[in-house]
């Protein structure tokens, strides 16, 4: 039974490779972006937080010219009138972003091809992440009873399935993914 459990683990030793990878970067970028020593000292999470809501704002203020509505930033704080929203780590991008660079990371590709995904992937990530802060700050500022549903069950659903389908393109495209 052991000898058929090890020829079963070396049929698959590449898909275990892959998955423990995986899982071990994902461990690895969270004690990147929660433990507190380390956030302590370099605080990547509130970092992406600070640009996220930098380009949201830029990206807010243009459009304002044309709603007539008049955003500031203060930090990570963005408003405009009486509603205001705070763009926290949680919503800078840094989650789904990890998640994908594992995936990428994790999968058997050349390291060209890794470091195409993960340029890729990091910009193509935090561009929609700036449109649903944005988008967000909008559905808030104008339809507040949807705000917080919006945020919570479609927003972040959204960046999710995005990085899945950024990931299997770029699995498809540059890193050769078996069954193409």
């Amino acid at each position: 039974m052991f000898a058929k459990f090890l020829g079963v683990l070396k049929t698959h030793r590449q898909s275990i490779r892959v998955i423990g990878t995986f899982l071990a970067l994902i461990v690895a970028f969270y004690f990147v972006l929660d433990w507190g020593p380390i956030v302590d000292r370099v605080n990547i999470g509130h970092g992406l937080a600070l640009l996220a809501a930098w380009m949201s704002w830029g990206l807010l203020r243009v459009l304002g010219l044309f709603l007539g509505i008049d955003v500031h930033l203060s930090g990570t704080i963005m408003g405009a009138g009486a509603f205001e929203v705070d763009v926290s780590p949680a919503c800078s991008g840094a989650v789904p972003t990890t998640i994908y660079l594992s995936a990428v990371l994790a999968y058997p590709a050349t390291w060209r091809a890794k470091l195409i995904g993960a340029l890729l992937g990091i910009a193509t990530i935090h561009f929609i992440n700036v449109f649903r802060v944005s988008a967000l700050f909008l559905i808030g500022l104008y339809y507040r009873q949807l705000f917080h549903e919006t945020h919570v069950y479609v927003a972040q659903a959204l960046v999710v399935a995005a990085a899945v389908a950024l990931w299997l393109f770029w699995a498809g495209r540059y890193a050769h993914a078996p069954g193409r």
